[in-house]
This record gives C-alpha cells, sequence and structure tokens, in this order.
C-alpha cells in the first residue's frame, strides 16, 4: 500500500491511538485470572438431569444480651438476595432397576442430589442492614451473614421440597438419557416398547407402584414429555 506524507502521519497517529488501546497491564490482569482456575475432573459417573434458578432471600436479626435478658438497645436487621442456580444430578454407578411393563419400560434411577457449592451471582447481590437505635453492628451483623451464604444456599439445595420440585422435569431427562443409551448399545427393539415411565429411589417407589405411575416420555414422539 502506497502512502503519501499525509497518509504517513495519518498512519502513524494510527499506530499511537493502536498502542493506547493495548494495555500490557490488562493482558497480565487477566492472564492472571486465568492462571487462577482450578479443574477437577469428576469420576465419570454424574448425570446432570436439571437445574434451577431463584432470588434466595436470606435475613439475620441481633439484639444484645447480658446475663440471658434482652437490652432494651434496639434489633439489627440484616438481609441478603441472592439470584441462585441450583444444579442437580443422580450417580449413574448407583443402584437402578429396569424393567418391562407390556409396552412400558419401567426405570427406577438412583435418587436426585444437589450439584454443590450452589452456583450464585455475586454481581448481582442486593445486601440491607439496619442497625438498632442504640447500636453500631450493622456491617458486622452483615458480613456474619453472608459468611453462611454457601452453607444456607447448600440447605436449601437439599431441602426435599426443592428435591421434589425438580424431579418432574430430572424424569424427562432420565428417560431421554436411557432411551439413548440402550438405542445405542442395541439393547433394545426401539418398537418393542412405546412408553418410559422414570421413579427415583428416593421417593420409596418399588416396581410395583412405579407401574401405575403416569408415563414419562411418549416413544413415539421424540423428545417429548407426557403431562400426568
Amino acid at each position: 500500500i502506497w502512502l503519501g506524507k499525509q497518509g504517513i502521519g495519518s498512519a502513524k497517529d494510527a499506530v499511537v491511538e493502536i498502542a493506547k488501546e493495548f494495555n500490557p497491564d490488562e493482558v497480565i490482569k487477566t492472564f492472571d485470572q486465568w492462571r487462577e482456575l482450578e479443574a477437577t475432573a469428576t469420576e465419570g459417573n454424574i448425570l446432570e438431569i436439571a437445574t434451577a434458578t431463584a432470588t434466595e432471600k436470606f435475613t439475620r436479626q441481633t439484639n444484645l444480651e447480658i446475663f440471658g435478658k434482652t437490652l432494651p438497645l434496639g434489633t439489627t436487621v440484616s438481609e441478603i438476595q441472592v439470584p441462585a442456580t441450583y444444579r442437580y444430578h443422580i450417580d449413574l454407578n448407583g443402584e437402578w432397576i429396569i424393567t418391562a411393563d407390556g409396552n412400558r419400560l419401567l426405570v427406577l434411577a438412583p435418587p436426585v442430589l444437589p450439584s454443590l457449592p450452589v452456583a450464585f451471582d455475586t454481581g448481582k447481590i442486593q445486601k440491607e442492614s439496619k442497625a438498632g437505635w442504640a447500636r453500631w453492628d450493622g456491617q458486622d451483623n452483615l458480613d456474619e451473614l453472608e459468611k453462611g451464604l454457601t452453607e444456607k444456599l447448600a440447605v436449601r439445595a437439599a431441602d426435599p421440597d426443592s428435591i421434589n420440585k425438580i424431579q418432574d422435569e430430572g424424569r424427562i431427562a432420565v428417560a431421554k438419557f436411557v432411551r439413548r443409551w440402550l438405542e445405542s448399545h442395541k439393547a433394545w427393539d426401539i418398537d418393542q416398547f412405546e412408553k418410559i415411565v422414570v421413579g427415583f429411589h428416593d421417593e420409596d417407589l418399588i416396581e410395583k407402584s412405579l407401574s401405575s405411575q403416569p408415563s414419562t416420555l411418549r416413544l413415539n414422539e421424540p423428545g417429548k414429555s407426557v403431562l400426568p
């Protein structure tokens, strides 16, 4: 490319501007961030079956006490709201029971387990703390609440109500997994069954009760679940 005198001046200015945009400090900082990334392989026994999101709210209230008596200095109340992403899986090495029931395939899968720690968006955490009228411990109270955030989210993830809410979507994921696995291993004739029924061991289901459950997946409609 040929550049006249004016072109050379313009090119020089362009190089200067590019140099300004290229900030070595930022590059090094980014590199350091990646160096801190640590990865650990699983044992290859995890099947993630569902995710769920929720904005969780945690509150901590404290009063000052001496010799078991509450002092009239007001109550400090701290509150944290955090967007959390819950993930659930089953252990592929757990106990499976797969049987035929006429044109239905009954699958009793390992129990649903929360994947820990629970992921949450630190950039969207909302915090608020109000100290009692004669107290100055609002920030300390908030700090204590935030310290236990990971543990509190783990408790909510493992709560039976949380597990129950995730199981319906989990059934569909397990049914699709079983279908693909059996087809890839040529372990069945696809025309032999019309439906798959999935249950989990932690539901206290046995084969007889599982056979009375609604179908999870219709095999003549790939990818579509059957509503109860």
